[in-house]
């Protein structure tokens, strides 16, 4: 064997081969090294730029605690600064312990004691917050709205694992007073305080302001790291609110509402009491009624409803003020214009419209056709007008417009479009048949004839304001209506209605006072089919006093009475058992 040429084969087999091995190991080794650096630039992308802000709040909520810092509502007040809504500082309790093992010992050593004093103290089910605190609990809220002394009373205890966050209550220190006008402060499905109806509803942003919000960095043992980032949002208390209303006339008003209302057995009364000359609300009343503080305790959510705005019915004879307005305006009439009303009856297309006694009453001056509240008479001088006009001066009355007094369950009547209306439409329109309104709108609409011809804008907001900010409401005239001469010679047909009159002997009660005022008896109709109820009638009455220059225009409406169908025995009486309750209030002067 040639041991030389061996060992020179074997060399050369090794280096050929060696040198095959190393370029198959690097060429390895570079793409494995090539794929890791390319999936670590690309999570680096992604955690760096794409998922940025996820990493970041993930990273701040490890040492930044977000608290939030509560804002007050704004406070509601009468027009003699008396406070009808208001929050009041209280607070929500809760359990938290942190995953630390030595503090979850101490937390479990007096779990028993944790549970009787907390249900105790806050009337709690022992039952329920045992099942609450699970072995593995984080946080558990326990009650919202505990008072400053339960509060104490916890803090006393020194129980461990209990905390507070501050909270605000809505009270209602006059309790019933102008409940459905003011509303209420309730909670939705997600636990947060919202306005409701009325004034809470409307005006929820306004009141409620914004609430702060602060970013304190913190260390492991949860104390606030001074020097760390501090970025707060300072909260903005509400807008606080001034009404027009007077607290002690409201006051009287239900009394006396609510009284009239189970006299008559009716189903619901509501009454309003505005100046003329400025729009001013001073009144506005519904029964039945609920106190907001506990408005979780009515069953029927009906009674939330502010009826004064949101009931929308035909309220009769009323209109007929409005209509006599009119055409002695358009002069189709003068107040010597004659009526001859000779059959109780008129016949219009294939349509009988009668007198509400279906008994004919004569010769009759505008002043009689409202005296009497015939229906024939004021068709005729509703068709007088004419169609174009006579809507038109509804529309000015405002009649089928919406107010916009700032309350949230405000409803407005509806107006058929001018083009579908036939004569027959005018003729019963003409003493306030198939036409609607809410108590708002008919109060709005007389208080012109009492204003000497110029409509008021409704307002029962007289001031809004916070620490930057006021804003005064002013009386606004929408615009004038009717000539003063027509307006003042309305307000004496409208006195004759109440000094000789269906409802005269009730008047004798304030026959010192100059009063002027007009009745309406409605039917009401079905809710399926055509025609009305013979034996179901919404009631109103709308007095203004003194008879010129008045100083207050008040209506009182109740819905179907049990007692008596007409306004003249139930409308009519209630309205001026209220008069008296509040006539010295308004600085009315009797005559001599």
């Amino acid at each position: 064997m040639n041991t030389i040429g061996f060992f020179t084969q074997r060399r050369t087999d090794e280096r050929s081969t060696s040198k095959g091995f190393n370029w198959r190991y690097v060429t390895v080794v570079m793409c494995i090294l090539g794929a890791v650096l390319t999936g670590l630039v690309l999570q680096m992308w992604r955690w760096q730029v794409n998922s940025h802000a996820y990493y970041d709040d993930l990273a701040k909520a490890q040492y930044l605690v977000n608290e939030r810092l509560p804002t007050s509502r704004g406070t509601i007040c009468a027009a003699d600064g008396s406070v009808l809504a208001v929050d009041e500082p209280v607070w929500g309790v809760y359990a938290s312990v942190s995953s630390d093992v030595r503090e979850r010992e101490r937390v479990d050593l007096q779990r028993d004691t944790f549970i009787y004093t907390v249900s105790q103290i806050l009337t709690l089910d022992p039952e329920k917050v045992d099942k609450q605190l699970t072995a593995d609990f984080r946080y558990v809220p326990l009650k919202h709205e505990v008072s400053v002394d339960d509060k104490r009373a916890l803090e006393d205890a020194g129980l461990l694992g209990l905390y507070f966050v501050e909270e605000e209550k809505r009270i209602y220190p006059q309790g019933q007073l102008a409940a459905q006008l003011i509303g209420f402060v309730g909670r939705n499905d997600n636990g947060e305080a919202v306005g409701n109806y009325g004034l809470e509803g409307y005006y929820a942003g306004d009141l409620l302001g914004m609430e702060g919000y602060s970013y304190e960095e913190k260390d492991s043992r949860g104390n606030v790291i001074l020097t760390g980032e501090y970025d707060p949002v300072y909260p903005r208390s509400g807008k606080n609110i001034v009404l027009t209303l007077e607290p002690a006339m409201q006051s009287r008003v239900e009394t006396s509402l609510a009284k009239s209302v189970k006299a008559y057995k009716a189903k619901s009364g509501s009454a309003i009491v505005m100046d003329p000359r400025t729009g001013a609300i001073l009144v506005m009343a519904t029964f039945p009624t609920y106190n907001p503080g506990y408005y979780w305790k009515e069953e029927n959510a009906d009674v939330f409803r502010n009826r004064a705005i949101s009931d929308v019915y035909e309220y009769g004879s009323v209109n007929k003020a409005l209509t006599i307005s009119m055409a002695l305006e358009e002069g189709a009439i003068t107040p010597k214009t004659v009526c001859h009303d000779k059959t109780g009856s008129m016949q219009l297309y294939d349509q009988t419209i009668y007198t509400w006694d279906k008994m004919p009453d004569g010769d009759l001056l505008p002043k009689d056709i409202l005296k009497y509240s015939n229906n024939v008479c004021a068709a005729e001088t509703g068709l007088k007008v004419g169609i174009e006009r006579f809507y038109s001066y509804l529309e000015k009355f405002g009649i089928g417009n919406f107010v916009g007094i700032g309350l949230q369950d405000e409803a407005t009547s509806y107006l058929a479009p001018l083009e579908k209306w036939t004569k027959l439409d005018l003729a019963v329109s003409s003493f306030g048949q198939s036409i609607s309104a809410t108590p708002l709108q008919i109060i709005s609409a007389i208080s012109t004839i009492a204003n000497d011809g110029v409509r008021m804008r409704p307002y029962i907001v007289q001031k809004i304001y916070d620490e930057s900010e006021e804003i005064t409401i002013q009386p606004e005239a929408i615009g004038r209506v009717v000539s003063e001469e027509t307006a003042q010679e309305v307000q004496g047909m409208m006195e004759v209605v109440v000094r000789e009159g269906e409802a005269k002997w009730w008047f004798d009660q304030v026959k010192m006072y100059s009063i002027a005022g007009k009745t309406g008896t409605a039917q009401i109709p079905y809710k399926d089919k055509a025609g009305y109820y013979d034996d179901k009638t919404n009631v109103t009455f709308v007095g203004f006093s003194p008879v010129h220059d008045a100083k207050m225009i008040m209506i009182v409406r109740l819905e179907e009475p049990k007692t008596d169908t007409f306004s003249a025995s139930t409308a009519v009486p209630a309205w001026i058992d209220i008069y008296k309750e509040i006539v010295l209030d308004l600085g009315i002067a009797p005559e001599s």
